[in-house]
């Protein structure tokens, strides 16, 4: 694909890519200082924080600073905002503990819990900066069926398909043709039930990755979650392919490094290993670019890391259609360059676009419910489906 194209950053978009840190250096804070004296509509960078989800790190270096040109009044608000947030994630945190308690530990399903509440617990010196709209989970397909019907026994509710039934061969389809499931708990979030991490499937072993599980403790609950040099180069992977559309993700790399258990080495190892030097060189490359005060001037950055960075700036600046646009280039499912991808990977996207369209879906199975010796006529089937869909009524057969 090509470079994004992006406009000059403006003082409050220079000052969140410079807060997207857990600490400031000196010379950091004397160019937030600076960039405070620019800012002349607090609101309106408080909002963009909101958006970027750093919101409690933009209160926590501003508090820091005490940059003389912001109205007492916005600090109040501020940290009401902030006091909310916090909360939310403290809920998040609980119903996460109450996931494992009640159907992982309880139903001996093994798991890990990968990004959201629980990186921020692990490597956040305060969980309440990171920013979580759900949670992650990783679970073996074998495991899967049970898991889901348990977990609509303890009132979950389906939302990504909305209309699931509970039997039990409705639910063995569903982890059949679909890879992320998406209940909401009774108390309103999001859960994601991942078979497994990559989109093609060709990166990661789920069984190995859960095997490999280091424990966690929140209270007195033990979470299984991923190792660190695992996570932090699969943060590395996912925030690529979605362009870096959101400031917390830069954050995650600068919490995580900071953490003891990080080991460059090993995360260097394990890129190796996956394939995946590539985009662990570019994305470190891109991380030290943001931390200088115009990182959109860096010099020395390479092709890659650049292209990392303009990713960033085009979809912060232009929000959510802005990466869907990006998405659509995406040069394969997992990548959004074609440096980051191999040949033969390249190859294997290519094939599974042109069988997409004829993949069956659970709307497949929910219409026409077959036994699963004959669940093969969907195949046949579903080019009929995307044709009604698309003209209507005068496509049918």
């Amino acid at each position: 694909m090509m470079r994004p194209e992006y406009s000059q950053p403006t003082a409050e978009l220079q000052l969140l890519l410079l807060f997207a840190r857990l600490e400031l250096v000196p010379s950091q804070r004397d160019a937030a200082l600076s960039l405070c004296a620019r800012i002349n509509d607090w609101p309106s960078l408080f909002q963009q924080a909101e958006a970027q989800f750093i919101l409690p790190l933009v209160n926590r270096h501003l508090r820091a600073l005490q940059p003389v040109q912001i109205p007492s009044q916005h600090f109040e608000h501020l940290h009401r905002q902030c006091l909310e947030i916090a909360q939310h994630g403290l809920r998040i945190a609980a119903i996460q503990r109450q996931l494992a308690r009640k159907l992982l530990i309880s139903e001996d399903v093994p798991y890990l819990f990968f990004k959201g509440p629980a990186l921020a617990l692990r490597y956040y010196n305060d969980p309440g900066l990171r920013f979580c709209r759900d949670i992650d989970l990783l679970v073996n397909g074998r495991d899967m069926p049970r898991l889901l019907a348990r977990a609509l026994q303890h009132g979950f509710a389906p939302y990504l398909p909305a209309d699931l039934k509970d039997d039990r061969e409705s639910l063995e389809f569903l982890c059949r043709v679909q890879p992320v499931i998406t209940l909401i708990s009774p108390e309103g979030v999001a859960i994601e039930f991942h078979q497994r991490l990559d989109q093609g499937g060709n990166l990661y072993s789920t069984s190995e990755l859960i095997e490999a599980a280091e424990p966690l403790t929140l209270g007195d609950t033990t979470l299984m979650v991923m190792p660190t040099e695992e996570l932090f180069l699969y943060c590395c992977l996912h925030h690529s392919r979605h362009h870096w559309s959101h400031l917390h993700w830069l954050v995650d790399l600068d919490a995580i490094q900071r953490h003891p258990d990080f080991d460059i080495k090993a995360v260097r190892a394990c890129a190796k290993r996956r394939g995946l030097e590539a985009t662990l060189q570019a994305s470190l490359a891109f991380y030290r670019a943001c931390t200088e005060p115009t990182s959109w001037q860096a010099k020395g950055l390479d092709r890659r890391a650049n292209d990392l960075l303009a990713s960033c700036l085009r979809t912060v600046q232009g929000g959510k259609a802005a990466e869907l646009e990006l998405r659509e280039q995406n040069i394969t499912a997992d990548f959004a360059f074609a440096w980051q991808a191999r040949p033969m990977q390249r190859i294997r996207n290519r094939a599974n676009r042109l069988i997409r369209p004829l993949r069956p879906s659970y709307s497949d199975y929910h219409d026409r419910p077959l036994p699963q010796a004959w669940q093969w006529l969907y195949w046949l089937t579903r080019p009929l489906r995307a044709l009604r869909q698309r003209f209507g009524d005068d496509a049918r057969p």
